[in-house]
């Protein structure tokens, strides 16, 4: 009985070997389970906050973008009135001066036309009137249509620039 005793407490102690070493396996696979799942998750962790990060930064300087794309806009539109309101009293003024030569003209025509002794010499001093005044309109009126062309061209330029701006800006996002 002695050598059953001593067999089965040797095979005991095997059982409990192999138990205790697989216990100590079972333990060892499950930390590094936990060790490395830990691992992983902080690894998300950090991206997603990097990724958020990125996209803040993004949006911000998206928004910034916008926000000077904006004032730009603003600028040019401020620049572009002040061109054409400055245009306008060109145009202004110098209408308000034609007028005022075409009166003293005709002031200056009427009290000739008084003072003509013949029909003949009436007749003739309203064709040259009428002809003076016909070119002085004609000429005046290519230089205000001049100055209106120029003036709308000076207005638009900024107008047209902060269009190219903001067309450039918004189609870099759909190029890349």
């Amino acid at each position: 009985m002695t050598t059953t005793k001593k067999t089965a407490s040797a095979t005991n102690n095997a059982a409990d070997s192999v138990m205790s070493a697989g216990k100590e396996t079972v333990e060892k696979i499950t930390k590094v389970g936990q060790e490395t799942m830990q691992k992983n998750f902080e690894q998300a962790v950090e991206m997603s906050k990097g990724n958020i990060e990125k996209q803040t930064q993004n949006v911000m300087k998206s928004y910034d973008e916008v926000n000077k794309l904006a004032q730009a806009n603003y600028d040019a539109m401020n620049k572009s009135f002040g061109v054409f309101t400055k245009g306008f009293e060109d145009v202004s003024k110098a209408w308000a001066a034609f007028t005022q030569s075409s009166i003293d003209a005709t002031v200056a025509y009427s009290k000739d036309a008084m003072a003509a002794k013949t029909v003949n010499e009436l007749v003739d001093m309203n064709s040259t009137f009428t002809k003076s005044q016909l070119d002085a309109f004609v000429s005046e009126s290519a230089k205000i249509s001049e100055m209106t062309v120029k003036t709308t061209n000076e207005a638009i330029a900024p107008l047209k620039a902060r269009v190219e701006k903001t067309v450039e800006t918004f189609a870099k996002p759909i190029a890349a």
